[in-house]
């Protein structure tokens, strides 16, 4: 029975055309022939007013995230603001984000990485300078900004912090806002 169902499925893909990105799937641990789920979620991430966005819901390490920033920038080297989303915290096991680990891509371009499940965003030394977040900057109320042992920033903000760093995204609707809303922004990413 097995057999003859990848024997239709490969005829569908025969017939009908791979789907576009089918050979990065095939890496991954479902084999080859297995169709992939239709989630309209994990299909597109959509921000409200923001054209090219980084999607890391892929990246399962670190060094992935940071990989997938490096491409995009080199994809887009005229964006001003680098915009990603769906990172796991999960990846980092026991640490956490830094943005030391952002720096080394850019310390130039503001990286603005928003959390799979939208409550922290993982952000660069510019990013910080860009919003405005230094040591003298107060967590706000129902947020917090993360920082080392030193008082600096780690370049990690949770919760109500994350409106600091939403406020440089450039928008091409021109709200600079992010729609509280919008489903696709107040609810996780799936996978």
């Amino acid at each position: 029975m097995k057999i003859v169902w990848l024997v239709c499925v490969a005829a569908l893909l025969v017939a009908c055309g791979r789907p576009d990105g089918a050979q990065e799937r095939s890496s991954s641990s479902a084999p080859a022939a297995e169709p992939q789920q239709s989630d309209p979620e994990q299909k597109a991430l959509h921000l409200p007013g923001v054209e090219r966005l980084l999607d890391l819901r892929g990246g399962r390490t670190p060094a992935d995230y940071v990989q997938a920033v490096k491409k995009f920038m080199r994809e887009n080297p005229d964006l001003q603001v680098i915009v990603g989303k769906g990172w796991d915290a999960a990846a980092f096991g026991a640490t956490q984000p830094h943005k030391a680990q952002l720096d080394q891509v850019s310390d130039f371009v503001p990286i603005v990485l928003i959390s799979r499940d939208h409550k922290s965003i993982w952000t660069n030394s510019e990013g910080l300078a860009a919003a405005g977040i230094n040591t003298d900057t107060p967590d706000p109320p129902g947020g917090t900004i993360e920082k080392d042992e030193g008082g600096l920033p780690n370049g990690l903000v949770r919760g109500a912090a994350v409106e600091l760093l939403e406020r440089i995204i450039p928008r091409s609707d021109g709200s600079g806002e992010l729609e509280a809303d919008n489903p696709r922004h107040d609810q996780p990413d799936t996978e």
